[in-house]
């Protein structure tokens, strides 16, 4: 009698493997199916590029951006110029007949997820050349600077650069308290009673953890369900529920102090336009969740045009042109994103800007 050495199979583990094997082809036809479905329905993700902006504390400004940095918004290179703006450097004193514009706002003005010359200040810019007008503009504008900051960087900062115009860009988070923000030492910002990063954000902020997220993006499947828990677990966090007190009229302790310090901004702005000679706009981009289904009730913007009405501040409402060219989120949104424009977005808010502008040098030209 001989051995072979091998186990005999019987029949009962030879259909066990086959049904194994069915059950392993089965689930991964089953995801493949459902990548090219998610595919089918969900935008691509953008990636994230290392490093990320980073920030500075602040004595009059609470924080500003790292001076002299080439960082990233998402996937687009952002070089911030020595004074911590982006875009070129613009010298303070006036040595052309140029059109001077300055831009104040958050991270929708800096132009966040989109090129240099895709944002809506240089869009503007680029308009005004194509009309025959030679123009510049200073974009002081930092990802989440509220109307405070912003009015408060005019008054030290902004106006030395003497400018024709001052477009204060505004969003439905205005609203949100800055005070107690903090820079880290790494120059991320840190919410208040947030814990300094530890050990496992700063190893999520290295370029192998960017890297290792992008390729994860790949998925549709994968990223869609993570934004979806994600969605879902955001719902308890303060900036959702700020912006649910906003959307649903609610006068939170939070809404009203934030309205009040927006009302103060604007009050301030239209000061400095009489004593400085600047005229002002204020300009209100859309939420992207009220081109979806309207919030009646809302704050933003119908406090904000309240209050610049109150003022005598020329003001313009960009939700009815984004709403009559929405066709769906990624129509003028960029993917995954609750607030930002596209390329799209921002060359509509452009040539409302320009609009703007043309009518008002048109009345001083026809006026006696």
């Amino acid at each position: 009698m001989t051995f072979s050495g091998k186990s005999p199979t019987t029949p009962g583990m030879a259909d066990r493997r086959g049904n194994l094997w069915i059950l392993g082809c089965s689930v991964v036809a089953t995801i493949i199916i459902w990548e090219l479905i998610a595919r089918w329905f969900l935008p691509a993700p953008l990636p994230w590029r290392y490093p990320q902006l980073r920030y500075r504390p602040d004595p009059i400004l609470i924080f500003s951006l790292r001076p002299d940095q080439e960082a990233y918004t998402a996937d687009k290179a952002a070089k911030i110029n020595s004074r911590g703006l982006r875009g070129e450097l613009i010298p303070y004193e006036r040595t052309s007949q140029r059109l001077r514009l300055l831009f104040l706002g958050d991270s929708i003005a800096f132009g966040y997820g989109v090129d240099n010359d895709q944002g809506a200040v240089e869009r503007v810019v680029a308009l005004l050349r194509e009309a025959g007008l030679a123009a510049e503009a200073i974009n002081s504008s930092v990802p989440s600077y509220n109307t405070a900051q912003e009015i408060a960087y005019l008054e030290h900062e902004g106006i030395r650069y003497r400018p024709d115009w001052v477009i204060l860009t505004t969003c439905w988070n205005d609203v949100n308290e800055k005070s107690t923000v903090r820079v880290s030492p790494e120059g991320w910002l840190v919410s208040a009673g947030n814990r300094e990063p530890g050990i496992m954000a700063r190893v999520s902020e290295s370029p192998t953890s960017y890297a290792i997220h992008n390729f994860m993006k790949r998925s549709r499947l994968l990223y869609g369900a993570f934004q979806a828990i994600q969605t879902m677990r955001g719902e308890t966090e303060d900036n959702a529920r700020l912006r649910t007190d906003v959307l649903e009229g609610r006068e939170s302790p939070q809404v009203v102090h934030g309205w009040s310090e927006v009302a103060m901004g604007v009050r301030r702005l239209h000061q400095l336009s009489q004593v400085e000679g600047f005229r002002a706009l204020i300009v209100a981009f859309p939420l992207p969740l009220m081109l979806d289904r309207p919030y009646h009730n809302s704050s933003y913007p119908e406090r904000l045009r309240r209050i610049v009405a109150e003022e005598g501040v020329p003001f313009l409402d960009l939700g009815p042109v984004f709403g009559s060219a929405y066709r769906g989120h990624e129509s003028l949104f960029i993917p995954y994103d609750g607030d930002h424009p596209n390329a799209h977005g921002h060359d509509l808010a452009a040539r409302e800007i320009v609009r703007s502008i043309q009518a008002a040098r048109a009345q001083e030209i026809g006026s006696p």
